[in-house]
């Protein structure tokens, strides 16, 4: 289902990410191969050979996402307010669910220091190689770790001031590269049914703080009534304070 796509210019790279992944290596396309990741002068693409939207690139130093950085501010932000940043904004946070590093940049661009987790090989390739060409300054403030959050936060001994969960859900924006986006998070990962049990041990850890990102009218996640909730026109975010 996974390979790696070798190109004359980059094939030492690919090589090397092949290796790294324990994944095939081709010279070509292949009918029973899904997903490809492949080099290009612009870094780490990935390319889904059923989805019709074109390779997934991240990229903070150009684009959409950089885009968004560059116009982000806490009082304008309700993430930054839902995690309070308004009111710390030196906070340690935890983003157990990366996906493309979007809120977790964000939240590092406004201050924080953010420790990302993502579960998806093929995800923590892209991000890395992303957060390697970044150029930006709070770059220093992310860590990037690769593993299943449910085990990272059981294990782990770090103390962090807010840990942040975004299950996913349906595409919560008109864009069409959030929509891209989106088909390749679900593409890849499929769904998510440890939702509750990632509230479960996170609760556990005891932070100041656990922020979940929600659709409106969805049931909370265990069931736990928040603190307080966040609401915006299309999804919510559910505030536990310790």
């Amino acid at each position: 289902m996974y390979a790696i796509l070798s190109t004359p210019n980059f094939h030492h790279q690919a090589q090397t990410l092949a290796q790294k992944l324990q994944l095939p290596l081709h010279t070509e396309k292949s009918t029973d191969t899904t997903f490809y990741l492949y080099y290009t002068e612009n870094g780490l693409n990935l390319i889904a050979t059923h989805l019709n939207v074109g390779p997934l690139h991240l990229d903070f130093n150009h684009g959409v996402l950089h885009q968004r950085l560059q116009r982000a501010t806490i009082s304008k932000e309700p993430l930054a307010r839902a995690v309070g940043l308004h009111k710390n904004p030196n906070l340690h946070l935890c983003d157990t669910t990366a996906g493309i590093g979007r809120e977790g940049c964000l939240l590092a661009s406004l201050g924080a220091r953010v420790t990302l987790v993502e579960r998806s090989p093929i995800m923590v390739a892209l991000l890395n190689d992303a957060l390697n060409r970044c150029n930006a300054a709070w770059r220093e403030r992310v860590i990037l770790i690769a593993a299943d959050s449910r085990n990272f936060l059981a294990t782990t001994k770090e103390h962090f001031d807010v840990i942040y969960l975004d299950p996913m859900f349906e595409a919560h924006s008109h864009k069409a590269q959030v929509k891209k986006e989106m088909q390749y998070l679900q593409a890849l990962m499929g769904p998510q049914e440890d939702a509750d049990a990632l509230l479960t041990v996170a609760i556990n850890l005891k932070p100041g703080r656990i922020v979940v990102k929600r659709p409106l009218k969805a049931r909370c996640l265990l069931d736990k009534k928040p603190d307080f909730c966040l609401n915006l026109a299309a999804y919510r975010f559910d505030i536990y304070l310790s």
